[in-house]
């Protein structure tokens, strides 16, 4: 699912930690950024002010009710 416009990065990643399994954003060209680990967080805030890039991405979730939890920050 396509990301909103992030305007609270810690409040999506406090969303992302509650989630139960992996959460996933992965790039138009087919990079994948695990949103758990610690560093793919640090390189997600980096390209969060990219709109761009954001905006050509997607989150995937390997856990259906997950996107649930991120529903506030998805496009519907």
């Amino acid at each position: 699912m396509k990301l909103k416009q992030l305007d609270n990065y810690i409040d999506f990643m406090e969303a992302v930690r509650r989630c139960r399994a992996d959460v996933y954003f992965c790039s138009k060209e087919g990079d994948r950024l695990s949103l758990k680990s610690t560093l793919s967080q640090l390189l997600f805030a980096t390209v969060c002010g990219d709109k761009d890039f954001l905006s050509r991405g997607y989150v995937e979730c390997t856990a259906e009710e997950d996107y649930a939890l991120l529903a506030p920050y998805l496009v519907p």
